[in-house]
């Protein structure tokens, strides 16, 4: 079994790009939980909130893309938790940098804010993309795990995602 999570910071594709392989690959996705959370109650959020949201995205990637897949595409997973976690409050709960280590069946396309920044109610860093990026990089890289780094837009950065996936499914 792999899950191919599509990670990064805030607009930078990952939702498009991971419907677009899904498509692609005839597989199930599990798209960013906290979006349909914040969506549903707002944007509002604390410490508490965040750590909720991630057990409900537990949940929610099991529903969308079940263990008896052998392929399967998460838009975030729980690393994005953690950086989300140590942005805003500067700590997470143990439980949840355990529960991302134990994600071990996870490779990463890590999207670079190369696209332009598109307005959302749920976004909060327009200006710090680029951090992000490198906070989410580094994320990737300290749990040894494969990954590729997307770059580029429309068709020329689907068809390097698709690379990337094959790649990955081939060498991991």
């Amino acid at each position: 079994m792999r899950r191919i999570v599509l990670t990064g910071p805030e607009s930078c594709g990952k939702t498009t790009l991971t419907r677009a392989l899904g498509d692609r690959f005839r597989v199930p996705c599990a798209f960013e939980y906290a979006r349909i959370y914040l969506e549903k109650h707002g944007p509002r959020y604390d410490y508490e909130i965040v750590h909720d949201i991630a057990r409900g995205h537990l949940l929610h990637q099991a529903q969308q893309v079940p263990a008896s897949c052998n392929l399967g595409f998460f838009d975030t997973d729980l690393l994005n938790f953690l950086v989300w976690c140590e942005v805003a409050f500067g700590c997470c709960e143990p439980w949840l940098r355990e529960a991302a280590a134990a994600e071990s069946d996870h490779v990463y396309l890590i999207c670079q804010p190369d696209l332009p920044w598109e307005y959302d109610a749920l976004r909060e860093y327009p200006e710090g993309r680029e951090v992000l990026f490198e906070k989410h990089l580094a994320a990737v890289q300290a749990t040894g795990r494969a990954y590729r780094i997307i770059s580029g837009s429309g068709p020329d950065r689907l068809e390097r995602a698709i690379q990337a996936v094959t790649e990955l499914r081939e060498n991991c």
